[in-house]
């Protein structure tokens, strides 16, 4: 068969004169010729053929008629959706009764592993109102599928609103003038990082008897000079601690703890002429686990889940949790410290760690938390303003507290409402149940 003398000067144009490209030269042009040769019989496909549905479509066409035929049937209809019914309803059970298991074990891992474990003692840090999240898509669904088990939902939730996130359903108190010898009022605050703002407008709310400052070292006489502090005849730097009392002052102390990560001391030890008899007054401020927490943003903290003995990943976590572990210590043998104190005592101060946690729990098994016995609402007091839409724009964390021991009652307990500080200052007001 000849060749076209057009598709010859073609491909000739557009072929490359090497020898490594003449043999493909060959195949091509054979192909051109035979795609250009008028005599080549090719069957064209027949509409049947063209038509033909491919596997997956036809599948679908096969299930869109099955489906088709059973919502045109009233009795399979009603069955169809009786099945669906059914499975969504297992499914939402099983969802919704999850995640109320989920919430009861959060807060029993919060409050009784807590900083023992590295995971959880990352996750204490968080906004508790991260783990209500899921219950937005969670409690509708079992509203439409199982009305009893969305029961038990809300009743999970409120218990980890209530107990784990440490929101108190009262009205806010109102302070009230302390009685002489009978009632103290006792305002704490950490005023690192103050931001220039002035402790004047919740001091005067309050009426406080004893101010206790943290971070604050030195600047008593300061204090003792400023308008507005005239009350406060008696004011001692101890540390990084000062006081500002109406009462006198009678000793001063600060408390090293050996097992101490801090070179300096965490708290101080106070003794108060409380109208003729002797009161103790604690003053403390662990120090702040910023840096490793910061530190464990890559995923660190995950080791405390995946770190199992014996093998190298739990190497690592045994090297992360040791921060923890001395954090446990220290707050454990200043507990004993206090407890072990013959008088009358309060504790007022920055511990460092989460309401709910363990550590916090090491203090509430002995001592009355001020806030759940006579405050109002969550009582948060870091990180003050933030930008953090989960919080409003304020803190999420309760870690300023003020701690009385069985010889005291608290009366009320106000947290400062708004300050762009990193702390929130707190007052609290106690009853002495017997005599010093």
């Amino acid at each position: 068969m000849a060749n076209s003398p057009a598709s010859t000067q073609i491909l000739e144009f557009q072929t490359p004169s090497s020898e490594f490209i003449r043999p493909f030269h060959s195949v091509a042009l054979g192909i051109l010729e035979r795609l250009t040769d008028p005599n080549l019989d090719i069957p064209p496909r027949t509409m049947s053929e063209r038509s033909q549905p491919k596997r997956f479509p036809e599948f679908c066409d096969r299930r869109l008629k099955r489906i088709g035929e059973i919502l045109a049937d009233d009795t399979s209809r009603r069955n169809f959706i009786a099945k669906i019914y059914r499975a969504g309803r297992i499914l939402a059970t099983i969802a919704v009764a999850g995640y109320a298991l989920v919430l009861i074990a959060g807060i029993l891992c919060f409050r009784f592993i807590g900083e023992s474990n590295l995971t959880i003692a990352y996750l204490l840090y968080f906004p508790r109102i991260v783990f209500l999240i899921p219950a937005i898509i969670v409690f509708p669904i079992g509203l439409l599928f199982c009305r009893r088990v969305s029961v038990l939902l809300a009743i999970t939730s409120a218990i980890f609103i209530f107990y784990s996130m440490g929101w108190k359903l009262r009205p806010e108190p109102t302070a009230t003038p302390s009685s002489p010898g009978t009632t103290l009022t006792v305002l704490t605050y950490n005023r690192g990082q103050h931001a220039n703002q002035s402790l004047q407008p919740f001091k005067n709310l309050t009426d406080p008897d004893v101010i206790v400052l943290q971070e604050a070292g030195s600047r008593a006489a300061g204090y003792a000079s400023a308008e507005g502090y005239e009350k406060f005849l008696h004011t001692i730097d101890e540390a990084e601690f000062t006081i500002l009392s109406r009462y006198p002052i009678l000793a001063a102390e600060s408390i090293r703890v050996p097992s101490s990560q801090n070179e300096i001391p965490v708290a101080a030890r106070f003794e108060i002429d409380f109208e003729g008899g002797r009161i103790a007054l604690y003053a403390i401020h662990v120090i702040s686990p910023r840096d490793a927490l910061r530190s464990y943003r890559r995923g660190a903290f995950l080791w405390g889940v995946l770190g199992i003995p014996g093998t190298p990943f739990g190497k690592k976590r045994e090297a992360y949790q040791v921060f923890w572990d001395n954090r446990i210590e220290e707050a454990r043998t200043l507990r004993q410290i206090i407890l072990e104190d013959p008088l009358p005592t309060l504790i007022a101060g920055d511990l460092n760690a989460p309401a709910g946690g363990y550590i916090h729990g090491l203090f509430r098994s002995e001592f009355e938390d001020a806030h759940p016995a006579g405050g109002s609402g969550f009582g948060y007091t870091f990180p003050g303003t933030t930008r953090n839409p989960l919080s409003l724009g304020g803190p999420w964390m309760r870690l300023d507290y003020l701690f009385c021991d069985s010889r005291w009652e608290t009366e009320w307990c106000i947290t400062e409402k708004e300050r762009p500080s990193q702390h929130r200052a707190v007052t609290a007001q106690f009853r002495l149940l017997e005599e010093p």
